[in-house]
């Protein structure tokens, strides 16, 4: 399965916590508008990353580029035209078609209960719910449960790999490629024109990237936005599969990342 513009950007945008991993000085204010010095740019080998250069040639592209002068405005323009019962109503019409392959995931986990879970919501809202768009099952006390294969390989074991920064695409992994591959399967995706994933795909990030407005600054002020969201999408990925736990620190780090992941 693969992400198109919009999702690009909105996955791109991320940060709620302080940077790990890269090496660099910091100023006493996170939120200085200074602009960072070459050395500030992190230099030092990443067995998470092994293709650095050419990802951050991609980060250059969706950040830069494409975020700025195509992205954000429409982000911004869809957040301020449209009201916002009607963009969760599309974005609850997108997340209603993964709950078959959440179904499946959770089946082949031995989740009986959360499989239960998906089945009964894509029953209920694509019926009552008019293709999803009201979430009837979560006024019947039935949270959404999602579960990509991503997730199941990771329980199984299965590493990241190596990270990549893709055009278009935005941050990702070996494993989630595999795993968004897989899912991309199942019904109703198998009987989805291009054309209808693409839709489907454009709105969910169109969504996304305008629920990230407010935070904007904290990636745009960051000495190294690249490193910065390369490290919160790699610890939001082993916090999915449990990892490592979500700390107190890092609650904001789960919540925003869930609404990006969808």
């Amino acid at each position: 399965m693969w992400r198109i513009l919009m999702l690009a950007a909105g996955v791109s945008l991320v940060g709620c916590s302080a940077h790990q991993g890269v090496d660099v000085p910091r100023s006493n204010d996170p939120f200085t508008t200074q602009t960072p010095a070459d050395f500030a740019k992190s230099t030092a080998s990443d067995v998470r990353d092994p293709f650095e250069p050419v990802n951050r040639g991609a980060w250059v592209i969706n950040y830069k580029v494409l975020d700025p002068y195509l992205v954000r405005p429409a982000a911004h323009a869809y957040a301020g035209y449209v009201s916002e019962p009607v963009r969760d109503g599309f974005q609850n019409v997108v997340l209603n078609l993964e709950e078959p392959a959440s179904f499946v995931n959770h089946i082949i986990t031995g989740d009986i209960t959360g499989a239960g879970t998906n089945l009964v919501r894509f029953g209920v809202n694509s019926t009552v719910g008019v293709l999803g768009f009201f979430d009837v099952a979560e006024k019947m006390t039935l949270s959404r449960r999602s579960k990509d294969f991503s997730q199941v390989l990771g329980q199984m074991g299965v590493g990241d790999g190596p990270f990549f920064m893709i055009p278009l695409y935005g941050p990702t992994t070996v494993r989630q490629l595999s795993g968004d591959l897989v899912d991309g399967l199942y019904f109703p995706y198998d009987l989805m024109t291009f054309a209808m994933r693409a839709g489907k795909f454009a709105m969910n990030g169109l969504y996304q990237r305008a629920e990230l407005i407010d935070r904007e600054p904290i990636i745009d002020n960051a000495l190294d936005p690249y490193g910065l969201t390369k490290d919160l999408y790699l610890q939001y990925q082993d916090a999915k599969i449990g990892k490592e736990s979500v700390t107190e620190s890092n609650e904001g780090l789960s919540d925003f990342m869930d609404e990006i992941d969808g």
